[in-house]
């Protein structure tokens, strides 16, 4: 992994778009909407702004995000930053931003996780679990971590 790594959560655009390399290797592009509160000359939040950047996927990851993603997913990519120089048509040098991703997370099956619901079934099968660790004359059991701790002898490695 590259030491200048990036992180961004957004909104797809429009379904990623799978082609392929000269070499025959898979690429996804996908466009992402990344919103944000930008702050005003005083410090106060001003309107929710956003801004779109193309991320590119590669070889088994651009399989995956044909398959599983769609246009509105919630995602955060992990990637490596790198910006592209270009010109116009017309005359005109534009720079553009594209996200290398190592890894995307839907984040749609993440919010859809409910928390364990409370109850006195599951404390009743936490103290049951918690007592099998015990031995029958009420001292607990060693995980063998103790000898190794107190031990003189040299570590290993």
């Amino acid at each position: 992994m590259s030491l200048s790594s990036v992180v961004f959560s957004g909104t797809i655009k429009k379904d990623p778009e799978k082609r392929f390399t000269p070499s025959n290797i898979p690429v996804a592009n996908i466009i992402l909407e990344i919103c944000y509160l930008p702050k005003g000359s005083k410090g106060e939040e001003v309107a929710l702004a956003s801004q779109t950047v193309k991320v590119n996927a590669w070889r088994d990851l651009a399989e995956y995000c044909e398959k599983s993603l769609k246009a509105g997913d919630k995602i955060t990519v992990l990637g490596r930053a790198q910006i592209n120089a270009y010109t116009t048509q017309d005359g005109k040098k534009r720079r553009e931003l594209e996200i290398d991703a190592i890894n995307i997370v839907l984040l749609n099956d993440l919010m859809s996780i409910q928390p364990p619901i409370n109850s006195n079934k599951k404390e009743e099968e936490t103290e049951r679990n918690t007592e099998s660790f015990k031995k029958t004359d009420g001292a607990e059991q060693s995980s063998g971590f103790d000898e190794v701790f107190t031990s003189n002898e040299e570590i290993p490695f």
